[in-house]
Parts: structure tokens; C-alpha cells; sequence
């Protein structure tokens, strides 16, 4: 069974409501959250304040699939170097199997340098960002 990722970036200006501007891909979502896990960002649920239409989305999909839709979480722009540590990506059979000078091949931090640069270039600007996900069986 293959898992998916639903992953947003919302951002807000100063004083104002968190709104979603992008949408972005993952290579693995098993991977992924895999790392969210090592990083201790998992399962932390949406966000209390996250944006109108990522809820009804969320929302829609949980009443559609409510036992196929988990694991919400946030990432802020200050949190996404945790998830830098190729190490995260791989499960613990392939830490054994593979030498630890290749961990970087395996891992998807590319995703996480784009991201990061992508929210940056927000908040340069006054805006808060963040990444909102959630996984799909």
C-alpha cells in the first residue's frame, strides 16, 4: 500500500489570516514522514489558526477516507533544517545495510533546501509561512 503526502505552504501578513499559496511534491512519502518522525515534527495535527481552505480540504478527505487520512503536522521555516539529517530518511535496516557516506542519495533533503528557500523568500518579505501536511494510505 503506497502512501501519500497532501503538503501546503500557507503564509500571512502581519496582523492578518494564514491563506495556502502553494502546493508541493514529495518524492517518497514514506520517507518522508520517516523523517518527520526522527525529527520529532510528526502527527502534531493541523495547526489551530491554519487556513479556511486547508481545513474544508483536510476536512473533506477525513469524512470521504476517515480511516486512510493521518498524520497533520506543521513545519515551520525554523524547523525544516531538522529535517536535513539524511540519516532520518532511511529506516533502520537500510542504516545497517547502507554505508553512511551514501546516506545523502537516499535522502529527499533537496525537497527540504526548496522549501526552505521558498518560505525564506516569504518572510523576507513580512510574511509568516509554514508548510501544513498530512498523509494519505
Amino acid at each position: 500500500m503506497s502512501l501519500t503526502a497532501d503538503l501546503h505552504c500557507e503564509i500571512r501578513e502581519v496582523g492578518g489570516q494564514w491563506w495556502p499559496v502553494a502546493t508541493f511534491d514529495i518524492g517518497s512519502a514514506r520517507r518522508f514522514r520517516l523523517a518527520l518522525q526522527g525529527a520529532g515534527l510528526a502527527d502534531r495535527g493541523l495547526p489551530p489558526d491554519v487556513s479556511d481552505v486547508l481545513r474544508d480540504r483536510y476536512n473533506d478527505q477525513v469524512t470521504a477516507y476517515p480511516r486512510e487520512v493521518c498524520g497533520a503536522t506543521f513545519i515551520t521555516p525554523h524547523e525544516l533544517p531538522l529535517l536535513m539529517d539524511a540519516a532520518l530518511w532511511l529506516t533502520a535496516e537500510e542504516r545497517e545495510r547502507i554505508p553512511s557516506h551514501a546516506y545523502e542519495e537516499y535522502a529527499e533533503t533537496d525537497f527540504i533546501r526548496a522549501w526552505h528557500a521558498f518560505a525564506q523568500a516569504h518572510e523576507a518579505n513580512e510574511r509568516a509561512a509554514r508548510l501544513v501536511v498530512w498523509f494519505g494510505i
